[in-house]
Order: structure tokens, then sequence, then C-alpha cells
């Protein structure tokens, strides 16, 4: 995913999710979801499969890099 200029930032779901992405494009950054399963996921993710929260691995890149892509 580095190709185009994006990084990979973190994996999160729900409501923090939510925030995490309106806290990266206010810094001026854009935001691509890409939804993984659990099985995929490195680390615990009990806490998303208990509460049924879809986990997606966030990539960010800054929005002058968009426009050049």
């Amino acid at each position: 995913m580095k190709r185009g200029g994006w990084t990979q930032t973190s994996l999160s779901g729900g409501d923090h999710l939510k925030r995490m992405v309106e806290m990266y494009e206010e810094l001026g950054f854009e935001v691509y979801l890409e939804e993984v399963s659990p099985q995929e996921c490195e680390g615990c993710t009990v806490c998303y499969v208990e509460g049924n929260e879809t986990i997606y691995r966030v990539y960010t890149r800054p929005k002058d890099l968009a426009a050049q892509s």
C-alpha cells in the first residue's frame, strides 16, 4: 500500500475508528479503510470480536499526494 503514498497507521473499529478518521482528516490527511478479519490481524482482537465490531486497517496520506496520484 506504500504505492501512492499510503502509510498504514493502525487497526481500529467502532467509535475509536470514527474519531481517528475525523482527526486525520482535520490534520489534512486522506484516509483509506480496508476491512480485515480477526484472523488477518496480528495481536489481540478479543475486544473487537466480543463487541461484534468490524476491524479496519487504517491508511493515510497527505492530501497533496492524493492530487499527484
